[in-house]
């Protein structure tokens, strides 16, 4: 399991805390050269001399003459009080007599003899430039010097030398180290400001988004795709921008819905409720003279009207219900081309005395679905009952099962009537839709529906899983599609 993801802002704080302890780190080693080490070369120059006086005295009364390993045993005595390391107690004879503690390795041993000579230490041997072929000798510096003296006259001089490491730094560089301090100081201050001032760039680009939808513009977008924590929470506040947005125009819709629904069914109620007022107002008025047959007539259209009405609140509560999911379902295991069968032979008589031929084309076996038989058979009941409003006398309607083994079931219902204008396909299912030219076909045998029933047919078909569609029968006509999941048959 990863402790963070690959892009985080825990590297961007852990890279400010990296850059503050090698900042820190720089500067306690520039401390430590240039003030500690100067005060330890000072300590060890006071105990060199204090070390070399003694050695100077012993030399001096050492019987003539003076050999190297009595010289020397002087000298390691005298080293080992001095306890500074990296050094070396070198006695230099004005005969030319070396002795030296602790004795260099041969390589060493020229490099050491011209430092003790004067001839390769110090500030001196790094102003000019080395002789060819030593480039790699060492170089000693001399920490403290003091000369031999015995009865007869100066005899020589002993010096403590330290070796000096090889690109090291010196006292004089340790002090040039100094310069940059400052620079190092400058350029992480800048670095964090940076960094901060991006972060802090970032975080108020979020306050204004949140700012701007709060104000009700939802338009606005951060797109920031670094990957981090706040490019991360930049997307999740643009998706939600994006999904408020989407919210509101889906309640902007719904509410004009509404309205326009409110509207048509206020339209819809007055026109039945308008004839049905007429009629009584005309059977009431003793003014007007009404023989039988015409009573007889008013009452007949007065009745229709109440039915045309009682079918509309019916189709209203009914597309409610379904929609609220109030109107429960039922399903069963059920062969879809028998309920078909049954439906299409009730409507037969109803198509024959509108002069309309009806052909049901029987699939070559059962179409299993798993659906409730009573709104499977509204959907057809409706839809045979939108062709007889709308088709003409002498028109032909088809009803087809695809009854095949793929993973749905298909029904068809197929007219060669006026057809619906390609302009308004789309509008077929909503409610209280009619189009123009065709809701008053001449020649219909009834043009007066609720404008539900396709709304129902929807309704009804995606609460079961399937889809519907609308599409133009050519050359004219319409041909409804609806599409169920099958069911496979029992073993």
């Amino acid at each position: 399991m990863r402790l963070w993801p690959s892009r985080s802002l825990f590297w961007t704080i852990a890279g400010m805390f990296l850059l503050t302890a090698l900042i820190g780190s720089l500067l306690q080693i520039l401390v430590a050269v240039a003030v500690l080490r100067p005060l330890e070369a000072r300590e060890a120059r006071s105990r060199a001399e204090l070390i070399l006086s003694g050695a100077a005295a012993e030399i001096a009364v050492l019987p003539k003459p003076l050999t190297a390993p009595r010289v020397e045993t002087v000298l390691a005595r005298h080293r080992e009080r001095l306890g500074v390391r990296g050094t070396s107690i070198v006695f230099r004879a004005d005969n030319g007599l070396f002795a030296a503690d602790p004795p260099p390795p041969p390589r060493y041993q020229p490099a050491l003899e011209r430092a003790a000579a004067g001839l390769d230490s110090g500030r001196v041997a790094r102003d000019r430039p080395r002789a060819p072929g030593t480039e790699d000798r060492p170089r000693y510096e001399t920490i403290a010097a003091r000369p031999v003296q015995s009865a007869a006259g100066p005899i020589g001089k002993v010096l403590v030398l330290r070796r000096q490491p090889r690109g090291g730094w010196g006292y004089w560089e340790t002090r040039t180290a100094l310069l940059f301090v400052p620079f190092a100081v400058l350029a992480s201050v800048i670095a964090g400001l940076v960094i901060v001032r991006l972060l802090v760039r970032r975080l108020h680009s979020l306050e204004i988004l949140a700012s701007r939808v709060a104000e009700g513009d939802l338009s606005v977008r951060i797109a920031d795709r670094s990957g981090d924590e706040i490019g991360r929470l930049a997307e999740q506040l643009d998706r939600m921008a994006e999904r408020v947005a989407d919210a509101r125009d889906r309640l902007e819709r719904n509410e004009n819905q509404r309205r326009q629904l409110f509207a048509d069914i206020t339209h819809e109620l007055a026109t039945p409720l308008t004839s049905i007022r007429g009629f009584a107002e005309t059977l009431l008025d003793p003014k007007v003279a009404v023989s039988a047959e015409e009573r007889a007539r008013y009452m007949r259209d007065l009745l229709d009207e109440a039915a045309r009405l009682d079918r509309l609140i019916s189709d209203l509560f009914d597309l409610a219900r379904l929609e609220a999911g109030a109107s429960a379902l039922h399903p069963e295991r059920l062969d879809w081309a028998a309920l078909c069968r049954n439906t299409v032979e009730r409507f037969r008589r109803r198509f024959e005395g509108a002069t309309l031929t009806l052909i049901w084309r029987d699939p070559a076996g059962p179409a299993w679905i798993e659906a409730d038989g009573r709104r499977m058979e509204q959907v057809l009941e409706n839809l045979l009952n939108n062709t007889l409003r709308y088709v003409p006398a002498g028109g032909t309607v088809i009803v087809s099962l695809d009854g095949g083994k793929g993973p749905r079931r298909a029904l068809v219902v197929s007219d060669d009537g006026p057809g619906i204008p390609s302009r308004e396909i789309g509008q077929v299912f909503e409610r209280f839709y009619r189009a123009e030219g065709t809701a008053r076909s001449e020649g219909a045998s009834d043009g007066k529906g609720s404008g539900l029933g396709l709304a129902i047919v929807k309704e009804i078909v995606e609460r079961h899983g399937g889809t519907v569609r609308a599409e133009s029968s050519d050359p004219h006509g319409l041909r409804i599609t609806v599409e169920l999941p099958a069911s496979n048959p029992l073993a």
